[in-house]
């Protein structure tokens, strides 16, 4: 259920979006406001998701109102004047409706409003690999072959299976560029595997056989990582 409240200084523009959300069952209507201080005490009150806001009001504008709040929930402006429109949405409103509204405009704006927005699905598998510049080369590195990564300057050490490579990039481009549900930063200088933690005890944990100091601003995020 999405909650709303309605702004408006003409009575019957007000009861004509008020009698539209009553239409709609995900839509419930807290209030209906002629002028915008009475909408702030209600804001003030109640939780709410959606404002219908009418920009020529006497005293405060509809753009004065939302320019004075802290936290501005989704925002419908409804006017008789086009003209407003750039600034509305410069403002981010969800939607500008022009009166007369009519119950099918004001219906895919709430559809517009209300529906989640779903990640667009993508063919493209993600990355299994990075590559690394050493010396004069760049390596192709698998995420599963590093165990843990260390800063020394802008250079990083990389240990892999076997190897360590050095590479002239800062540990917060690489730490970008790793999968956060495979890596872990446990020190400003250290990235590890979760894959390759053995143990952890007191501010150290163990990977790969070697025993890694945990900075006390990373502690408790690791431990939350770890379950």
């Amino acid at each position: 259920m999405t909650h709303c409240i309605v702004v408006d200084d003409e009575p019957l523009a007000r009861q004509l979006i008020v009698s539209y959300i009553d239409q709609l069952p995900n839509l419930h209507c807290l209030g209906s406001y002629a002028n915008a201080l009475d909408a702030l005490a209600a804001l003030n009150s109640h939780p709410v998701e959606v404002l219908f806001l009418d920009i020529d009001m006497p005293g405060i504008s509809g753009m004065s109102f939302i320019r004075s709040i802290k936290h501005i929930p989704k925002v419908v402006f409804i006017t008789a004047h086009a003209e407003f429109a750039v600034e509305a949405f410069e403002l981010e409103a969800a939607d500008y409706l022009v009166k007369p509204v009519s119950f099918d405009r004001f219906l895919k704006s709430v559809q517009k409003i209300t529906q989640p927005t779903r990640p667009e699905a993508s063919d493209t598998p993600p990355a299994s690999h990075i590559f690394i510049k050493v010396d004069k080369r760049l390596v192709k590195v698998d995420f599963a072959e590093i165990r843990y990564i260390e800063a020394m300057g802008d250079y990083l050490k990389i240990h892999i299976a076997g190897a360590t490579m050095v590479s002239y990039m800062t540990i917060g481009k690489m730490e970008a560029l790793l999968p956060a549900n495979r890596f872990i930063r446990i020190h400003r200088s250290t990235i590890i595997h979760a894959d390759f933690i053995q143990y952890v005890e007191g501010n150290y944990v163990a990977v790969a056989g070697a025993q890694l100091a945990i900075g006390l601003t990373y502690k408790e995020g690791m431990l939350k990582r770890l379950g």
